[in-house]
Order: C-alpha cells, then sequence, then structure tokens
C-alpha cells in the first residue's frame, strides 16, 4: 500500500508544472498594484529591483525609464545633489559659452559573490534645468549565464573577483 501510495505521489509530482525560480516567485508573488506609487529617489529605485537575479533587460529599461521619470523634470542643481546622494560619482564635461552646463556622466558599482553590478547615470542642462538624461545598467557575474548586455570572459569568470584596480 505504501509502494502505491507512494508511486502516485512521484507520477503527481512528475505531472506538476515546474516550479519557478525564487527570484521569480517572489516577483509572481508581488502583485501589480496601480496604488504603489513608483520610486521618486534613485535609492527608492535601486531597492526596487533585484538587481543581481532579475532579467537583464527588464532591469535595463526600469532603470532607464525610472531615471528620466526621477531627474528629468529636475533642477540641474537638484539632479546632481540627487545622484551624489545615492552613491554615485560623477565626471563632468568642458563648459562652452553655448553649452553653459557641462555633460555629467554619473557612475556606481557594487559587487556580491556572484556579480559585478555597475550603473550610470548622463545628463546634459539647459538653463539650469535637467535637458536630457539617460541612465545603463550592466552585470558582470560568475559564468557567462547572467552576464548583461554582452557575455563578459572576466576574472569573476574564474571566481577570482574582485579584481584588481587598473594600474
Amino acid at each position: 500500500m505504501t509502494r502505491a501510495v507512494l508511486a502516485v505521489a512521484v507520477m503527481l509530482a512528475a505531472c506538476s508544472p515546474a516550479q519557478l525560480p525564487v527570484s521569480e516567485q517572489a516577483a509572481a508573488a508581488r502583485p501589480a498594484d496601480a496604488s504603489v506609487p513608483p520610486p521618486s529617489t534613485l535609492k527608492e529605485l535601486e531597492a526596487a529591483h533585484d538587481w543581481q537575479h532579475s532579467p537583464g533587460e527588464a532591469l535595463n529599461a526600469a532603470w532607464v525609464s525610472g531615471v528620466e521619470a526621477i531627474l528629468g523634470k529636475l533642477s540641474r542643481p537638484a539632479a546632481i545633489d540627487g545622484i551624489s546622494e545615492a552613491g554615485f560619482s560623477c565626471i563632468y564635461g568642458e563648459a562652452h559659452q553655448d553649452y553653459p552646463d557641462p555633460m555629467a556622466v554619473c557612475t556606481r558599482s557594487f559587487a556580491t559573490r556572484a556579480c559585478q553590478m555597475d550603473w550610470e547615470i548622463s545628463s546634459t542642462a539647459h538653463m539650469g534645468m535637467v535637458g536630457s538624461v539617460d541612465g545603463a545598467f550592466r552585470r558582470d557575474c560568475v559564468g557567462l549565464d547572467d552576464d548583461w548586455p554582452d557575455k563578459v570572459n572576466s576574472a569573476n569568470d574564474d571566481q577570482l573577483a574582485p579584481q584588481p584596480a587598473p594600474q
């Protein structure tokens, strides 16, 4: 009798739908609730996503649209303050008489044992207001399967992360 019950249980388990990975289960469990406001700061945008496990294309799209929504309506000083508060380091282009507000390219990196993740924000300004803003997200993980946007052969793939600083 016990063997028959066990055999039936094994057959039912084999016929059941495949389980989602843990990160996808968490995403599926979260309802798409319109009452939850979109992120209003870069820190909130960062906290809203699983940057190590979610699909890279979706993360990049969320980052770009989030950065545009958060920073696109701000004054240049407020945007730079928000970027700095989120832990980004910026470099600036040269000002010109026709373009007195130089372009800023700001980056932030974070590494886990499995992945090196890099976020970028580039912005221009016109007359003290943000003129255009764009973002990018990249991920280099141990192995090549989770790298995004391109497969990157690096020391991470040999599990030798972090890489030594450039000379």
